[in-house]
């Protein structure tokens, strides 16, 4: 219940977190993204909530998720920044959809809905977002790739 982490060439660097409910630990740490600051956001996902940590991996703030109450061991959220709007990216793969919060925690938006017309997900899971600010949706049930228009 450790994020580990390593340099490129494979050396381990450090580690940070721990099993818990406590700011700073996790319960199924999974999703993880960098901004362009060198924060870290972590999606501790059965404490259904996103904690963001500095570039040194110390603990900044973390805001809850209305979501994520499946303890599945398989469907598991991922997170994408837009560092330039500011956004960070969750999926919520059993409620089939995708959540967006200011750096901050703050709630932006949410889109999707279960289906297989180009607004809705049978499962997202894997999320990136380009240079561009599109957003690019893996949604593994239905073998796809969404993208979506950046958030404004």
């Amino acid at each position: 219940k450790r994020v580990q982490v390593f340099a490129q060439d494979g050396t381990f660097v450090t580690q940070f977190g721990g099993g818990g409910v406590v700011d700073g630990r996790f319960d199924e740490p999974v999703g993880l993204a960098t901004d362009a600051e060198g924060n870290w956001y972590v999606a501790d996902t059965w404490n259904r909530r996103i904690q963001k940590f500095g570039p040194s991996y110390d603990f900044l703030a973390s805001w809850s998720v209305d979501g994520w109450s499946s303890q599945s061991v398989v469907n598991k959220p991922f997170l994408a920044v837009d560092g330039t709007r500011g956004i960070v990216y969750a999926t919520d793969p059993e409620n089939y959809r995708v959540l967006a919060f200011k750096t901050d925690g703050t709630f932006v938006a949410t889109f999707g809905r279960y289906g297989n017309d180009a607004q809705s997900f049978t499962m997202p899971t894997g999320i990136a977002v380009g240079e561009d600010g599109r957003v690019y949706v893996a949604d593994g049930d239905s073998h796809r790739i969404l993208v979506f228009p950046p958030l404004q």
